[in-house]
């Protein structure tokens, strides 16, 4: 493990916890996060704190999985699983029926558990925790931890059964974190615009949330021709006018949705006389059709290579472009506030009678304020 970065936030939320710590031999974690850096010191933190580490069951999601950090994870004893990935298939459908089975085989080897933390990145292991809540253990506590923003929509219209730290939504996340990944994503975009000697890219990004605002106003500032597409306003046949009026060659996806499907990329393919190149700057490969361009393109069997079909050019695999497989996408010192929240959660998680909570609530307050410092 890499232990040249002291994590001294995360040290700050474990002194809030300092007089908790003890054995907590019978509380289980099961966990699907990205398996980087970060969440090493994070899994490690939890571990001091009480919890074993063969009660911390963690997998990782194939596009941000850093090969050597399961290695580690596994030597030190902690419970760990990679997803393999047909690339016919997309992320989604797949990643559903790995958390389905990831939690049936956490639920056969846990042994009488006196609590179950759930802690998850994209909402998809909650929902099925929560869908089958009946054959969960009987009379023992869940609580879960979300991540992401996608997580929280995927499960704020749920009726759910169990209460949820609701980290997505944080505004240490949202304020703090958003510039950082989109920073670090346009500096991934014009590595592309390099590696592929796009002259003069004329840029277009389909979203303006948090993540997507940002990339708009970075690439602007660099003085690249820039348009954007808030996705509430948005109809994906002016979206296809849109690309050929701005005679546009990057679109950028930052919705977490699908914006163009089969057939609309057809008639790009059709109208454009250029080549055109595909980014997700969001969860999984959904902002794209990507099996199907997979099914028609060129493409290695590396899960980060780039596809070519003619005239398109899909990036990283339609995965998004801030994960290449490294064992750290962002310096710690970017990333350190969320894995705090995340961590800060998971010690709340641990110690508090939550018996009367229910559906999303805050992150603990303390937890917070130690981080908006």
């Amino acid at each position: 493990m890499n232990d040249t970065y002291p994590y001294p936030l995360l040290g700050a939320v474990s002194q809030l916890y300092s007089d908790q710590k003890r054995s907590y031999d019978d509380v289980y974690v099961l966990a699907c996060q990205h398996l980087l850096e970060p969440q090493v010191k994070m899994f490690e933190l939890i571990s001091t704190f009480g919890i074993p580490k063969e009660n911390i069951h963690i997998f990782g999601k194939i596009y941000s999985t850093s090969n050597e950090i399961v290695s580690e994870l596994t030597r030190d004893n902690f419970k760990v699983s990679k997803p393999t990935f047909d690339p016919s298939v997309s992320f989604d459908v797949q990643h559903a029926e790995n958390c389905k089975h990831e939690l049936r085989m956490f639920l056969s080897s846990i042994k009488n558990p006196s609590k179950i933390i759930i802690l998850d990145d994209g909402g998809e292991l909650l929902k099925a925790v929560n869908d089958s809540f009946d054959s969960m253990p009987k009379n023992v506590p869940i609580v879960g931890i979300e991540q992401t923003s996608s997580g929280f929509r995927k499960l704020e219209h749920s009726t759910l059964h169990f209460p949820i730290f609701n980290v997505a939504r944080s505004a240490v996340k949202l304020i703090k974190e958003s510039p950082l990944i989109a920073e670090f994503g346009c500096n991934r975009i014009i590595d592309t615009v390099a590696q592929y000697a796009i002259s003069e890219p004329r840029i277009l990004v389909v979203g303006l949330g948090p993540i997507g605002s940002n990339v708009l106003s970075i690439l602007a500032d660099k003085n690249y021709f820039t348009a954007g597409y808030d996705i509430a306003h948005y109809d994906q046949s002016e979206l296809i006018d849109l690309i050929k009026k701005d005679n546009i060659s990057i679109v950028i996806g930052a919705t977490g949705q699908s914006i163009l499907n089969e057939s609309q990329l057809q008639e790009i393919k059709m109208i454009l006389d250029h080549d055109l190149y595909l980014i997700s700057m969001s969860s999984a490969d959904r902002e794209f059709p990507a099996p199907y361009i997979r099914k028609n393109g060129v493409h290695s069997a590396e899960i980060h290579a780039d596809v070519v079909w003619d005239s398109l050019v899909l990036i990283n695999n339609g995965f998004p472009i801030t994960f290449k497989g490294k064992r750290y996408e962002s310096t710690p010192q970017e990333i350190e506030r969320t894995i705090g929240l995340l961590y800060g959660s998971t010690l709340e998680a641990i110690i508090a009678d939550m018996s009367d909570a229910v559906g999303f609530i805050e992150v603990p307050l303390k937890v917070v304020e130690v981080l908006e410092k």
